[in-house]
């Protein structure tokens, strides 16, 4: 006759065991992947938890990285899309120009905001990005990189400004600051080898999301004169819609700080 394993009876069965034996199961590497750091829960593997922190740092994502971090997130965007969900964010590829970013999803309940905000733009940035969003339609489909020169945002900006209101040399630092932040916060202008020349990203209609390039010209006009106080138009969001708070508002939404 066979034995047969006995089973536990009540009073043999240990909880604080049994829970000790589970602990000390080995981390199945199939499933959850490699441990990173001690006490590690995560289950992405470490080039998915780079790629995620990467769209999470902003602005966006480009083919043209050379770490290829574009081409992990659209191999693995669904996976990424379930992490991101859980922040309230939504993943935004446009496969076409090879760009990937984040937006925040619409949702009335408190404490559902996203954790880092895009600061509201200037007049002056509103300006400029509305004008490189024409010049980058006007090359789609021509394989020639849109680009624009300091001299260019200068005489964009001389075109709104009153000239009885601020000369020359105060247009020029506006374009510089203008300049500064598209370049380095941004990073709607990339350098190229000339000075002063810039290539307008790719990422910018996602970032401006006309679809109808009327719609450009109306807004730049509700931009036009001289009008730079609490009645004048408002700046944009990165979401191409008017932005109506003001950075007090965005210091202090009624929301615990993250």
């Amino acid at each position: 006759m066979s034995e047969t394993t006995a089973e536990l009876s009540p009073e043999e069965f240990d909880p604080e065991l049994d829970e000790a034996q589970e602990q000390e199961a080995p981390r199945n590497l199939l499933v959850d992947g490699p441990e990173l750091f001690p006490g590690d829960t995560g289950t992405l593997p470490l080039k998915l938890r780079q790629a995620l922190i990467r769209l999470l740092r902003g602005p966006y994502l480009d083919a043209n990285s050379s770490d290829n971090v574009y081409e992990t997130v659209v191999d693995n965007q669904e996976q990424l899309r379930v992490r991101l969900s859980e922040l309230f964010l939504t993943l935004v590829i446009d496969e076409d120009r090879k760009v990937a970013l984040l937006r925040p999803v619409e949702m009335a309940e408190p404490h559902t905001s996203a954790l880092q905000r895009q600061r509201e733009m200037t007049r002056e940035e509103t300006l400029l990005l509305l004008r490189m969003r024409l010049i980058l339609d006007r090359h789609t489909g021509t394989g020639n990189e849109a680009t624009i020169a300091r001299q260019d945002i200068v005489e964009v900006l001389e075109g709104y400004v009153d000239p009885g209101q601020r000369d020359a040399k105060s247009v020029e630092d506006l374009a510089d600051a203008a300049i500064r932040k598209l370049v380095q916060d941004r990073r709607l202008l990339l350098p190229t080898e000339l000075d002063n020349v810039w290539v307008i990203s790719n990422a910018l209609p996602l970032a401006l999301p006309y679809s109808q390039i009327g719609d450009i010209i109306t807004f730049m006009q509700t931009l036009g004169g001289d009008d730079t106080g609490d009645d004048a138009a408002p700046a944009l969001d990165l979401d191409g819609t008017p932005d109506t708070e003001t950075p007090a508002d965005e210091e202090n939404d009624g929301e615990e700080p993250a």
